[in-house]
């Protein structure tokens, strides 16, 4: 099984536009931080459209960027 990540907690969302207390526990700390600023930051801007929620960890965006400059 594979393990419970951002993009598929996003992926939830945008689906379902829930995401259970038992998912959030299944996800790394880091990954749960950087969601729930990604959720208030689409509450207040995206005005609540899924389709806007970042699909993407901000995190694993910049790692690649490193990659790529390397």
């Amino acid at each position: 099984m594979s393990k419970y990540q951002y993009e598929d907690a996003v992926k939830q969302l945008q689906e379902s536009g829930a995401i259970s207390l038992q998912d959030f526990k299944n996800l790394p700390y880091e990954d749960l931080n950087e969601l729930l600023e990604q959720i208030k930051v689409w509450c207040l801007y995206g005005n609540g459209k899924t389709d806007k929620l970042p699909k993407e960890s901000k995190k694993k965006k910049n790692d690649k960027k490193k990659d790529k400059k390397d």
